[in-house]
């Protein structure tokens, strides 16, 4: 039988229930305004997670709610409001319901918010224009 590393040590991941960390966000803008951002979601360490997000939002210059753009300068900072564990399939569940609403949410946004054109009548250049 080969050894192999950590053969010896007991196996304690194999009890325990798979669980998500999720992680509550909420941005605040210089000018005020707050507003929750979807949950970030983690296996074992919601934090590092957090971490690079914030990161990457900066590095960017941007940070993207729903159909508006916020240039970075604009957001004072990012506060974790809530972090809580949840089982694996409950977490999935509530993501998918979660993610399914702000779609819908953002494209009935889209359609209200868009306006039919009217397209003008194309003029037909005159053969002889005046001199």
């Amino acid at each position: 039988m080969a050894n192999h590393p950590g053969a010896n040590e007991p196996d304690t991941n194999k009890n325990e229930p798979k669980v998500l960390l999720i992680a509550q966000l909420r941005a605040f803008l210089v000018s005020g305004e707050s507003f929750d951002l979807l949950p970030i979601k983690h296996e074992q360490d919601v934090k590092s997670e957090v971490e690079s997000l914030v990161a990457s939002w900066a590095e960017s210059g941007f940070l993207v709610h729903g159909r508006f753009i916020y240039p970075w300068h604009q957001v004072k900072h990012v506060e974790v409001t809530q972090v809580e564990e949840m089982p694996l399939q409950l977490a999935h569940q509530r993501f998918d319901e979660l993610y399914a609403a702000q779609r819908a949410h953002v494209q009935e946004d889209f359609w209200r918010t868009r306006r039919k054109t009217e397209k003008k009548p194309e003029e037909k250049p005159d053969a002889n224009p005046p001199h």
